[in-house]
């Protein structure tokens, strides 16, 4: 059972307006860091966070919010506007097509490129410490980032 199913099974619900309610009908939630709405409930004696926009996209449209590929979108592109009419599913594809235009155009995604002797020098080093951290925090570079280094092919041309 998915956490949005026994969300709703335990009494949680999101009104027509988008407002979450605790079993009680008290209205709950807070903001995450990527500017969703949730809350956390105690799932098998541990905590769990339930995004609004599912629990009502499941109270909508059922299991289909579970089928491989869907995602839930705001139509209006707006995340902390939950309400039944601006909560929709569909693809990736499909939720791009929401977002607008002119913000489209802002998103530019910075990709840095690694000389090839820095990343081959990186691997070396690698070798020796066994440790992304300490890389990480040596370079100042994302762990991540230090771990896709490592262990792509091919990082840079000619590799």
């Amino acid at each position: 059972m998915n956490k949005e199913q026994i969300a709703y099974e335990k009494g949680y619900r999101v009104t027509k307006e988008g407002q979450l309610l605790n079993p009680k009908g008290i209205k709950i939630g807070c903001i995450n860091s990527a500017g969703y709405k949730h809350t956390s409930i105690k799932i098998n004696k541990k905590y769990t966070n339930i995004a609004t926009h599912r629990l009502q996209a499941y109270q909508k449209y059922g299991d289909k919010l579970f089928e491989y590929g869907i995602v839930v979108r705001h139509l209006n592109s707006n995340a902390l506007d939950n309400s039944f009419d601006n909560i929709s599913i569909g693809t990736q594809k499909d939720n791009y097509k929401d977002i607008p235009e002119e913000n489209k155009k802002k998103m530019v995604y910075k990709q840095i490129k690694y000389p090839k002797e820095f990343v081959l020098k990186l691997r070396e080093e690698y070798k020796d410490v066994k440790k992304y951290a300490e890389l990480s925090s040596k370079y100042n570079i994302p762990f991540a980032t230090i771990r896709y280094l490592i262990n792509k092919r091919k990082v840079f041309k000619d590799a």
